[in-house]
């Protein structure tokens, strides 16, 4: 037991939890309408956005963890934890939902019909049939319904994928590529569970198939996401590249008077299918930072690096905190209108709420752990005695 357990230690790679931290912090100010932080985060520059980066860093960490789990556990350890982590998204689901219902339908009193053009502060009926949608996954509050494609990828796809992978990892990856395609070609195959979800999981899957894919390589002691060649980090190059420029002239374009609207893309279509445009210019942008940020950098060596690492090792709970505050923000930005300095001191609060959050989190984490220290060592004492 002891060496089984031995072998089943490995070194944490911190840039998993650190750009899920920091994934985390741009949900939340990216779903604030309008927020100035907003203009300066990774969706401004590019094609994807928060929401790709932090299903394909949930892939490789669930890799590395449940296939772990696996290997020591068997099958049916394994899918009694996948089961209590399914029950423990559902319910963290659940009260996020309700509070924020609890929150809209508060503030719908004080300016509801300056609220009918902001997605996130909108109900569908009262605030009974809202919590009921939102208990049977029908129609939730638009922020806590992303957490509905977690409960798919936790429930179906980490099974799945580990089942296909004791064969071939390889093959199962391409299964998961053409149930991808298929979705592409037939975006309403499997319609979407939630009213206000904007992923189609058998789309987003892919994605997080891609995660499981290099965190089983991580997990073998492979590099994870090497590159295979100078080709491929340029054309990684080229694909930035040229996202970027489109972004910076459909924002130029108007003012310098050209007329930009013939390009203009449909964002919210791409997203929710995970178009190919949006896939590519995201696995490009990892496959940059795979290499250019190794593990060991220095970038992760300092405080603020710390405080966000811990915040992606907490990813849930702060996940569920964050759509709280951006309904908060957003139902303060509707009623007082404040100025952009104001909002961004609000995000500022938010985010330090956030930290106070975690830190409390990592107290407990690492206590428990001393705990257990010390217990294993009162039992081999007493075991020697």
């Amino acid at each position: 037991m002891a060496e089984q357990a031995n072998s089943l230690r490995f070194e944490r790679d911190v840039r998993i939890d650190f750009f899920r931290g920091v994934a985390l912090y741009m949900i939340l100010v990216d779903h604030v309408v309008g927020d100035p932080l907003s203009k300066v985060t990774y969706q401004r520059f590019g094609f994807s956005d928060a929401a790709e980066l932090f299903v394909f860093l949930s892939g490789v960490s669930c890799a590395i963890v449940y296939s772990r789990l696996l290997a020591k556990l068997g099958w049916s350890g394994f899918l009694s934890a996948i089961a209590r982590r399914t029950v423990k998204i559902y319910a963290f689901y659940l009260a996020t939902s309700i509070i924020v219902i609890l929150l809209i339908s508060a503030a719908g009193s004080l300016a509801t019909a300056r609220f009918t053009d902001n997605p996130f502060v909108t109900l569908d009926g009262n605030v009974g049939s809202a919590i009921w949608s939102a208990i049977l996954l029908t129609s939730p509050p638009a922020l806590p319904g992303i957490l509905v494609l977690y409960l798919m990828l936790t429930s179906i796809v980490i099974p799945l994928f580990l089942l296909g992978a004791a064969r071939s990892s390889v093959l199962t990856l391409a299964a998961s590529c053409i149930i991808w395609s298929i979705a592409q070609i037939y975006p309403d195959l499997s319609p979407h569970l939630a009213a206000h979800s904007y992923f189609n999981w058998l789309a987003w899957q892919f994605l997080f198939s891609i995660g499981m894919f290099i965190g089983l390589q991580h997990g073998s002691g492979a590099p994870t996401f090497k590159l295979m060649g100078s080709w491929l980090l340029t054309g990684a190059w080229l694909v930035v590249i040229v996202s970027l420029t489109y972004r910076l002239l459909m924002l130029l374009g108007p003012k310098l008077g050209v007329d930009t609207d013939w390009l203009r893309l449909s964002g919210q279509t791409m997203k929710d299918n995970l178009a190919a445009l949006r896939l590519v210019h995201f696995l490009a942008v990892a496959a940059l930072v795979a290499n250019y940020f190794k593990s060991d950098s220095i970038v992760f060596r300092n405080v603020a690096s710390a405080a966000v690492i811990n915040t992606g090792r907490h990813s849930l709970e702060v996940f569920c905190l964050s759509a709280i505050f951006s309904v908060i923000l957003n139902v303060v930005v509707v009623v007082e209108q404040p100025l952009a300095f104001a909002r961004v001191l609000l995000d500022l609060t938010a985010i330090s709420l956030i930290l106070g959050m975690v830190y409390m989190l990592t107290e407990r984490r690492v206590r428990a752990r001393s705990n257990r220290i010390r217990e294993t060592a009162g039992e081999q004492h007493q075991l020697v005695c």
